[in-house]
């Protein structure tokens, strides 16, 4: 973890990833996903994160993919839906610090004040002109980022956060 004035940052990770696609109204009973916009719920195993109507981020252990996908294709196996393994297809920078929010509030239109930001929400917005995932967990904030983007991400929270 590297530290820049008030912010910490966590060397870019590779959780397991699968996007889900399902109509709301088919997974309910069936898995336990969040219903509200922009938040997500844990099951201590994977995070869902609602992206969408029809649409969430599990993540998970980079291990246990083939096992979550095979758990949502169970519990959805007489419904129309997608499951797919898209770990390659965000790197994950974990922050930490008290100037976390005001330095992510430098690079994006998202109002990141705590008294409208909080733990259990997620939103998908651009960074630095970046797209990317946000997600506020009670330990900090997750930043998923392209692969491509990363080095760009990178440099730009080091010259922001100086």
């Amino acid at each position: 973890m590297t530290a820049e004035h008030g912010i910490s940052r966590s060397q870019p990770a590779y959780p397991g990833q699968v996007d889900l696609r399902i109509s709301a109204n088919d997974a309910r009973g069936r898995l336990a996903l969040p219903s509200a916009p922009n938040t997500f719920l844990t099951d201590g195993e994977r995070e869902s994160l609602w992206l969408g109507p029809d649409e969430w981020l599990i993540v998970t252990a980079a291990d246990r993919v083939r096992e979550t996908i095979g758990h949502h294709r169970e519990a959805l196996r007489d419904t129309h839906h997608s499951v797919v393994d898209v770990s390659a297809n965000r790197a994950v920078l974990d922050l930490g610090g008290d100037d976390r929010l005001a330095v992510l509030a430098q690079g994006c239109s998202i109002d990141l004040d705590p008294r409208v930001w909080r733990p259990s929400m997620c939103v998908q917005t651009l960074l630095a002109g970046i797209p990317v995932i946000i997600q506020e967990r009670d330990a900090g904030t997750r930043v998923f980022v392209r692969p491509s983007y990363l080095s760009h991400l990178t440099a730009w929270f080091e010259r922001v956060a100086r």
